[in-house]
């Protein structure tokens, strides 16, 4: 085992340590019986509909992906990176799909990691933007005696409408950045040769920021991507319990949304299946069918994914090894540079 995997696998174990605190409390919490009822008399027609809102999704969110670079993927390859970014995370630690998918695209484009890594750091922003929208929206219905619940998605909200202001003012203003950056450190030779041309780089990804119509398009296609989140969320539910309302779903994938950011194994697993047990568990469905709902909808993804982003791989002639080899080098280069 090299030195670089031994280190990745020690910074992977705290992850892999909450998963498996997770799944464990799930495994003395939940009434398996129930679980496996719900398993037994869950309604396959909604499977379907699950997956054809699961892929509208995908769709909206990849045509956000591309005008967030300026159109320079086409539809078909923006969509089969988006895959490919969700394989890498199901398999890889520390959500390196994320960094994955700006390699995968910058590589597509003829750009560089770099110069793709503000699409995907603007996108996320959307995300949790929309995650607080709708927890602030379901809370009153669910849990309007939690007095803390509200003032943590308004922070959410502020400091992302924060952190895009500053990467538009940074945008705006990158051409004298880049200016005092050229100034400052352009006499150290190493500097110049590795750090300049990266910074150069993403604040050339940046510029979409500058632009209203590609700003207000993308933010578009990315409220459709949630849109069809919740409608695919909520069809799965149904195949579950027939006369689910439409606030469990939603309240369940606004608050699973913010589990992401908790540190765990691959693929979140076991830290999203307890989110949305948390989540069901408020608005009065049972362990058992919670759990048996959160895993159909993380198995379903697991597999859309896999499938689309293997085909990808393969026609490329990339694989998931030599990605992460190439990400955890491109990381040890910057550390060591």
């Amino acid at each position: 085992m090299s030195k670089n995997t031994f280190q990745d696998l020690r910074r992977a174990i705290p992850g892999i340590l909450v998963s498996l605190i997770v799944i464990a409390a799930l495994a003395y919490i939940v009434d398996w019986p129930s679980v496996i009822e719900a398993f037994r008399t869950v309604d396959l027609r909604f499977l379907v509909l699950h997956g054809l809102f699961y892929m509208l999704s995908v769709g909206a969110r990849a045509l956000a992906s591309r005008i967030l670079l300026e159109n320079r993927p086409s539809l078909k390859d923006s969509f089969f990176i988006m895959m490919q970014g969700y394989l890498l995370n199901n398999v890889l630690p520390f959500r390196l799909g994320e960094l994955g998918r700006a390699y995968l695209l910058g590589k597509k484009i003829g750009q560089g990691t770099f110069y793709s890594l503000p699409a995907i750091m603007i996108e996320r922003a959307y995300d949790l933007a929309f995650a607080a929208l709708i927890v602030m929206g379901t809370l009153p219905f669910v849990l309007s005696d939690v007095e803390w619940a509200r003032p943590v998605a308004l922070t959410t909200l502020g400091l992302v409408s924060v952190g895009l202001l500053s990467l538009h003012l940074v945008a705006r203003f990158r051409a004298p950045l880049r200016h005092w950056a050229d100034q400052t450190a352009g006499k150290l030779q190493p500097i110049e040769k590795y750090i300049l041309p990266r910074i150069d780089s993403f604040l050339d990804g940046l510029a979409v920021l500058t632009s209203p119509k590609n700003f207000l398009l993308s933010l578009g296609w990315m409220a459709l991507c949630w849109f069809f989140s919740l409608v695919n969320q909520y069809v799965l539910l149904r195949g579950f319990i027939p006369n689910a309302l439409p606030l469990y779903s939603s309240f369940s994938l606004g608050l699973s949304s913010f589990g992401g950011a908790i540190p765990s194994a691959p693929s979140a697993l076991g830290v999203y299946e307890g989110a949305v047990v948390v989540a069901l568990a408020v608005v009065g469905i049972s362990s058992g069918v919670a759990l048996a709902f959160a895993v159909t909808h993380h198995m379903m993804h697991i597999l859309y994914s896999g499938l689309f982003g293997m085909f990808a791989f393969s026609q490329e002639g990339e694989s998931l090894l030599g990605v992460y080899k190439r990400l955890t080098s491109k990381q040890t280069n910057s550390q060591e540079n």
